[in-house]
Order: structure tokens, then sequence, then C-alpha cells
């Protein structure tokens, strides 16, 4: 191959690709990650076609449920906070509408997990002693010796008694 028609085809294969690379990018077609800080919470989630994948969101907090809960409501407070700014801009190009579009959606349709977690509830003298009988119970289950039989027997008649 000539040198001219290498140069003309290397011309062609980036002017293909810059074509590909803005449809691509302005479709959106490609499942793209954020990752933005708000309010001091790093928000992760991904977005195709200037739609977020709801699932996506704060994913990598899902296993602390106070964690995530808390990054899901700030999600969707960001989400909201981003679709008013971005909706109040005069001219927007294509891409920042298509954000501002995508935000909004996600303000009016994405649910966030609400989770309140609070301490347990003390257990009464009664409960405690309760608990400790079904555990002597299922000891004399283990062990039918004499001694585990008294024992159960002294722990189980006390905990009625009182």
């Amino acid at each position: 191959m000539d040198p001219f028609s290498q140069l003309f085809a290397a011309y062609l294969h980036t002017v293909s690709n810059s074509i590909a690379e803005v449809y691509v990018d302005s479709m959106n077609t490609t499942v793209t990650s954020q990752s933005l800080v708000y309010n001091d919470t790093n928000i992760r989630f991904q977005h195709q076609l200037w739609k977020i994948k709801p699932n996506s969101v704060c994913s990598d907090l899902e296993q602390q449920a106070t964690q995530f809960s808390k990054c899901t409501q700030q999600a969707k407070t960001m989400f909201t906070e981003l679709c008013t700014q971005l909706s109040s801009m005069e001219n927007l190009n294509q891409r920042g509408r298509s954000l501002s579009n995508m935000y909004c959606n996600a303000s009016l349709n994405y649910k966030p997990m609400v989770a309140y977690i609070s301490e347990p509830e003390q257990k009464t003298d009664q409960e405690l002693r309760q608990k400790e009988c079904n555990l002597m119970i299922l000891k004399a289950m283990q062990d039918s010796s004499d001694e585990m039989l008294k024992q159960k027997n002294t722990v189980c008649d006390n905990s009625l008694l009182r």
C-alpha cells in the first residue's frame, strides 16, 4: 500500500471513530458510572440512555444498611437539586438538556431506602430467667445425667416462681 493510501485510510479511520464517539456520547448508549460528592456523601450510580439505573445508586454500600440508607436519601436530594439547577439554566446544549431530564426523572421516580436502626429493648428479669431455663432444657436434651436434670429443674423452677 502506498503512503498516500495509508494516510487516507488512517484519516478515514480517525474520522469514523470520532463520529462514532460523538454518537455514543450524545445517545448515552453505554453504561456510564458516576461518582459525585454531595453533602460529604460519595454517591455512586450508573446511567444509560439518559436514565439512572435505580439499583446502581449507592450499591457499593448495600451491605451497610445505615450508610446505604443515608446515601440513597442524599442521592434523592441531590437528584432534585441538580434537576432544579440545570432546569433553571438557559442556553443548555443537547448534553445539558439530556442531563437535566435524567436528573429530573430520577428526582421524581427514584425511591430511596429508608432505614432506622434503634437499640434493642432491655429484657425483663422474667424474660432473662425464661431464656436461662430454655438454655438448660436444651443442655438437658444433650446430656441426660442426673446432675444436669437437677440443674435444669432448679433453674426452671426458679424462673416460674418469680
